[in-house]
C-alpha cells in the first residue's frame, strides 16, 4: 500500500508540475498579447487626434478664406456703388448748372423777339453741350467701373480656385509629412503680398469764374479779329452767364448788337449792367449815346444826370448837348463850365456857356463869355460870326 500511495503521490506531483508548466506557457503569451493590444489602441487614438487637429485647422482656414472672399465681394460692390453715386451727383450738378444757366439767359439777356430766339437757341446749345459732356463722363466712368469689377471678380475666382486646389492636395493621404512642404508653403504664403485695392479716381480741373472769363474774352477778341462776330457774340454771352457784372463783356456785346442795329437790345443790356453797377460811367455813356442818336435826348439826359460830376470830357459834352436841346440851361452851363475847367483854351465851351446864359437872360455874363470865346480864336467861321453878331446886339 505504501508503494501504491507513493506512486500516486508521484503521479499527483508530476501532474501538478505539468499543469504549472502549462499555465506558465499559457500565461506568458496572454500577457504579451494584451500589451500589444494596448499599444495598438494608444497608437490609433493618437492618430485620430492628429487627424482631428489637422482637419480642424483645414476647416478654420477654409472658413477664413470664405470670409475674405465675402469681404472682398462686399468691398467691390461698395466701391462700384460709390462710383455710380459720384457719377449721378456729377450728372445732377451739371444738369442743375445747365438749367440755372438757361434761367439766367432768359432773365438777363434782352427781350426782343429776334434776340430772344437767339438766346433760347444759345441756352439749348449750352445744355446740349453740357449733357454730351456729362454723357461722356458717365460712359467713361461706367466702362472703368465695369473693367475694375471684372478684374476684381476674376482675381477672386482665381484665388478661390487656387485655394481649392491647395486643399485638395493637402487632403490627399500621404505616407509621411515632411517639414520641407510646410516650409515651402510658409514661404509661399509669406511671399504672397496683399495686392493694392483697386480704386477709381475721377479728377476734374475746374477753372475759377475769373479765369474762365479771361479765356472767353481772349477767344472772343480773336474771333472779332477774324471777323467771326457770331462766335464772339456767343463767347461774350457765356462770360455774362458766368459773371453777370463783367463790364468789358457787356460793353463789347452791346457794341456788337448796336452794329447789328439791335438798338433796344443793346440799351436793355446796358441798363442791366447799370443796375448792377450804378456808377459805371462807360456803360452810361454808351447808353446815352444810343438814346441821343435815336432822337431821345430826354432819356440820354436822365442816364447821364447821376454822373454829372464826372471828369470825362465825352460825358460832359453829351450832357451839355442834351441839356441845351431840352432847354435845361442851368445843367448845360454846369456841364460847359466843367469842360472849361478840363480844357480852358477851347472856344466852343465858352460859346456854349454864352448861349445858355443868353437864353436865360443873363446878358452881362453872356457878353463876357462871348468875348472869351472870340479871344480863344479857335471857333469855326460860322460860330465866330454868330458870337460877334450877338456881341453887337448886346451893345458891344
Amino acid at each position: 500500500m505504501s508503494v501504491i500511495n507513493q506512486m500516486l503521490k508521484d503521479l499527483d506531483k508530476r501532474q501538478t508540475e505539468h499543469q504549472n508548466a502549462t499555465n506558465l506557457a499559457v500565461s506568458a503569451p496572454t500577457k504579451n498579447s494584451s500589451t500589444k493590444l494596448v499599444l495598438v489602441i494608444v497608437t490609433i487614438i493618437v492618430i485620430l487626434n492628429v487627424a482631428g487637429i489637422f482637419a480642424w485647422q483645414l476647416y478654420n482656414e477654409n472658413q477664413q478664406l470664405r470670409m475674405q472672399v465675402q469681404q472682398e465681394s462686399i468691398r467691390l460692390t461698395t466701391e462700384q456703388n460709390l462710383a455710380a453715386s459720384k457719377v449721378n451727383k456729377i450728372s445732377a450738378a451739371k444738369l442743375a448748372a445747365t438749367k440755372a444757366a438757361s434761367a439766367i439767359v432768359a432773365s438777363r439777356l434782352p427781350s426782343s423777339n429776334a434776340k430772344a430766339q437767339n438766346n433760347s437757341a444759345l441756352a439749348s446749345n449750352l445744355q446740349q453741350k453740357n449733357e454730351s459732356k456729362v454723357s461722356s463722363v458717365v460712359a467713361t466712368v461706367t466702362e472703368k467701373s465695369a473693367a475694375l469689377v471684372n478684374t476684381a471678380e476674376q482675381q477672386v475666382v482665381d484665388n478661390i480656385a487656387k485655394t481649392k486646389l491647395e486643399l485638395e492636395l493637402e487632403l490627399e493621404p500621404e505616407p509621411k509629412l515632411e517639414p520641407e512642404p510646410k516650409a515651402k508653403l510658409a514661404a509661399e504664403s509669406a511671399n504672397e503680398t496683399p495686392q493694392a485695392k483697386p480704386s477709381l479716381t475721377i479728377s476734374r480741373t475746374q477753372l475759377s469764374p475769373q479765369a474762365l472769363a479771361v479765356n472767353k474774352i481772349s477767344e472772343a477778341e480773336q474771333a472779332m479779329e477774324r471777323n467771326n462776330l457770331a462766335k464772339a457774340e456767343a463767347l461774350f454771352e457765356e462770360v455774362l452767364l458766368v459773371i453777370p457784372e463783367h463790364e468789358t463783356a457787356r460793353k463789347q456785346l452791346a457794341a456788337l448788337w448796336y452794329g447789328k442795329k439791335y438798338f433796344r437790345d443793346a440799351v436793355n443790356l446796358l441798363s442791366q449792367g447799370i443796375a448792377l453797377a450804378p456808377q459805371a460811367e462807360a456803360m452810361r455813356l454808351m447808353s446815352a449815346r444810343i438814346y441821343y442818336e435815336q432822337g431821345q435826348p430826354r432819356q440820354a439826359y436822365n442816364v447821364l444826370r447821376p454822373i454829372k460830376a464826372s471828369n470825362s470830357t465825352e460825358i460832359q459834352i453829351l450832357l451839355a448837348n442834351a441839356s441845351a436841346e431840352l432847354n435845361e440851361h442851368n445843367s448845360a452851363i454846369t456841364a460847359y463850365r466843367k469842360l472849361i475847367t478840363l480844357e480852358p483854351d477851347v472856344g466852343r465851351w465858352w460859346l456854349g456857356v454864352a448861349v445858355s446864359l443868353d437864353s436865360l437872360g443873363n446878358f452881362v455874363p453872356a457878353r463876357d463869355a462871348y468875348k472869351q470865346a472870340i479871344t480863344r480864336n479857335n471857333l469855326s467861321t460860322s460860330a465866330m460870326q454868330f458870337a460877334r453878331q450877338r456881341l453887337i446886339e448886346l451893345g458891344e
